[in-house]
């Protein structure tokens, strides 16, 4: 990974949170695995909200997503225009082994994603 950027949909942000029935919105996410050949991958998320008929009810925290890339990106239903490229902090690597990385999407509206943690 070097960079991933996505670009802006035709959606707002709260458009999209009001056509969600159930479900989060990951808004800081750390520690992610990537298999590469498969595309599977997790990624903790630090913090963010739970969203329970179309609004946002609850922070949220300690939690993960776990999925796959290519499905995921199928499973992309809107698309906000307010995207942003985060530059700041974020490494990827293996085998102790790290590069620079940056990342950057507006907010999406993926249908379907595993979410787990715990009840706290």
């Amino acid at each position: 990974m070097r960079s991933t950027y996505m670009l802006d949909g035709p959606h707002d942000k709260d458009e999209i949170i009001a056509s969600v029935d159930r479900g989060i919105i990951a808004e800081t996410f750390t520690n992610g695995q990537v298999q590469i050949g498969a595309g599977d991958f997790t990624f903790y998320i630090k913090n963010g909200w739970l969203i329970e008929g179309g609004k946002v009810t609850a922070p949220i925290k300690d939690c993960n997503i776990i999925g796959n890339g290519p499905d995921a990106l199928r499973k992309v239903t809107m698309a906000a225009a307010d995207s942003k490229l985060d530059t700041g902090g974020w490494t990827c690597g293996k085998d102790g082994q790290g590069v620079p990385v940056s990342q950057g999407l507006p907010t999406i509206l993926v249908s379907a994603m595993t979410v787990g943690g715990t009840r706290g």
